[in-house]
C-alpha cells in the first residue's frame, strides 16, 4: 500500500511517551490507609525582655490600688499601647502617645517626691525619723515589667505605699487627726488611680482605631503573648467597699 504523504503518523502505543511523574501521592479506596498530616505553621513569637520584680506592698490604699480590678487593668493597657502603637502607629502618632504617658508619669513622680520630702520634714520635727508601723495584712507580688511605662508606674505605686507608711506614723502618734489621716490617703489614692484609668480610656481609644484599620486579631495575639502581669502570695478576697 503506497503510504499517504499528507497522513499524520502514528506512534506504535509501546512507543508512546510515558506520562511525567506526579508527585501527588496515588489516591487510595484503602480506609485504613495512612496519610501524612500536612504540618500546620505557629505563628512567630518574639522573645521579649522582661524583669520578673518582687514588690511587697503594706498599706491599705496601696494595697487597694494593686488589687486586680484597678492594677492589673492599668499594666494591660500600658502594654497595649505599646503594642498598637509599633502595629499601627506612624512615628508621630507614636511619639504623641508617649509624651502623653510619660509626662503624665513624670508628673506624678514629682508631686510624689514633693510630699516625701514635706512628710520627712514633718516626721522630723516630731522625732518620728526611725518609727515605723507593723502591718498585718502585707502583700507580695511578682510584677512582670514588660515596658518602661509599666515599671514607671509599679515604682508610683511602691512610692505611694511609702507616703502612705509616713502618714499612717504621724496618725498613730497623734500628730493627724482621724479626718487628717484618712483625706490625706484616700486624696493620694485617688490621683494615681485617676491616672491608671486615664492609661485604660488611652488604650480602649487606640484599640478602637486598630479595629478599624483591621489590626485587631494582630493586637490582641500579641498582647496575649508578651504580657502575663502579676501574681500574688495572697489567696483571692472579696473587694473593699468604695471610700
Amino acid at each position: 500500500m503506497t503510504p499517504d504523504p499528507d497522513a499524520t503518523p502514528t506512534t506504535p502505543a509501546t512507543e508512546r511517551a510515558a506520562p511525567l511523574a506526579d508527585d501527588t501521592p496515588a489516591r487510595t479506596s484503602d480506609p485504613n490507609a495512612q496519610t501524612t498530616p500536612r504540618r500546620t505553621r505557629r505563628p512567630y513569637r518574639h522573645s521579649r525582655p522582661v524583669f520578673d520584680r518582687p514588690v511587697r506592698i503594706h498599706s491599705e490604699y496601696a494595697r487597694r490600688l494593686v488589687s486586680e480590678r484597678q492594677f492589673r487593668p492599668a499594666m494591660t493597657a500600658l502594654y497595649g499601647l505599646d503594642v498598637i502603637l509599633r502595629l499601627i502607629a506612624t512615628e508621630a502618632e507614636a511619639d504623641q502617645v508617649e509624651t502623653v504617658i510619660a509626662t503624665r508619669l513624670s508628673e506624678l513622680s514629682q508631686e510624689l517626691v514633693g510630699e516625701r520630702e514635706r512628710l520627712h520634714a514633718e516626721l522630723e520635727r516630731y522625732d518620728l525619723l526611725a518609727v515605723r508601723p507593723r502591718y498585718t495584712q502585707p502583700i507580695d507580688l511578682r510584677v512582670q515589667i514588660a515596658s518602661p511605662h509599666i515599671g514607671a508606674y509599679t515604682n508610683l505605686i511602691l512610692e505611694l505605699d511609702q507616703l502612705m507608711m509616713a502618714i499612717d506614723t504621724l496618725w498613730l502618734s497623734g500628730v493627724l487627726s482621724n479626718k487628717e489621716h484618712t483625706e490625706r490617703q484616700i486624696a493620694w489614692r485617688n490621683r494615681l488611680g485617676a491616672a491608671g484609668q486615664s492609661f485604660i480610656d488611652l488604650h480602649r481609644y487606640a484599640y478602637a482605631e486598630a479595629e478599624r484599620r483591621g489590626q485587631r486579631e494582630a493586637v490582641d495575639r500579641e498582647s496575649r503573648a508578651g504580657l502575663q502581669g502579676f501574681d500574688t502570695d495572697e489567696e483571692e478576697s472579696e473587694e473593699p467597699e468604695a471610700d
